[in-house]
């Protein structure tokens, strides 16, 4: 909660706790819309080798064009549903460090949506059952991505698992706006099957070494061509990934400093 929203009342009665829950909730914005940047969100987040994955992302800002409707209009039957509406369900799964965070987060970029955290109330208590009402009182009105990082540890029983259909059936969609529901995952075998049904999964791979290359590339323009080559195929050997290059980039930088301040005293 925000600070000063905690407490309890005025006279800091028993009414505080009460307080608290009524105004407890499950979603936090970490980034505000914009304008879309369709691919472009990508590249400027510095996301390499990954063009499969960000094109099928960016089917949903296509889903958002003009043009796209006018497709629709030409290939549906008459009657037939027009409007992709109400909440969806993408899930990007994948090993550890392979860039599924930060592909979410360029996503909402990429459309131009607000991205919000959710983190739903643990079972228990009849929590599970009345989140997914929650989460769309909470986005009611507002176009939005909302991001469940580590998805399987949220919808892992029966309760949560139907809280999510809910949502995504229509029960609990929200009205006027549009909802996407970013999963990430590790773990597919622990989300129900049915759930999956509703899902399009996308798969997060480690990278390859061309990939890895052009990584290391912008980290240590410094090198030669053949270092970074060698950079890469020892990375590809050793099954690295996209954030073990950032890290072991920064360890080398942080070392290379401490050595030239103890060579020169800190001067």
């Amino acid at each position: 909660l925000p600070a000063g929203m905690g407490g309890g009342g005025p006279a800091g009665g028993g009414g505080g706790a009460v307080a608290t829950a009524a105004v407890q909730r499950i979603t936090e914005e970490i980034l505000p819309g914009g304008e879309p940047l369709g691919q472009k969100a990508f590249f400027e987040d510095g996301l390499v080798g990954t063009e499969p994955q960000q094109l099928q992302l960016l089917a949903h800002y296509a889903e958002l064009c003009e043009d796209f409707r006018g497709y629709q209009r030409l290939t549906r039957a008459e009657g037939a549903a027009r409007n992709v509406d109400g909440a969806q369900l993408l899930l990007l799964s994948g090993p550890p460090g392979t860039g599924k965070t930060r592909h979410a987060v360029s996503f909402a970029k990429a459309l131009g949506l607000p991205l919000l955290v959710a983190t739903p109330p643990k079972s228990g208590g009849g929590g599970a059952d009345a989140w997914a009402a929650q989460l769309r009182r909470e986005v009611r009105g507002t176009d939005c991505a909302v991001f469940l990082d580590e998805i399987d540890n949220h919808i892992n029983d029966d309760g949560s698992a139907s809280a999510m259909r809910q949502f995504l059936d229509g029960v609990c969609q929200p009205t006027g706006s549009r909802v996407l529901i970013v999963g990430t995952t590790n773990r597919l075998d622990r989300l129900p099957k049915d759930l999956l049904h509703r899902a399009e999964v996308i798969a997060f791979n480690k990278p390859e070494a061309l990939h890895l290359q052009e990584m290391w590339a912008g980290h240590a323009q410094h090198l030669r061509e053949a270092e970074v080559q060698e950079l890469a195929a020892a990375s590809k050997r050793a099954g690295a990934t996209g954030r073990d290059v950032r890290h072991c980039a920064s360890l080398c930088e942080r070392r290379t400093v401490i050595d030239f301040l103890c060579r020169t005293g800190g001067q």
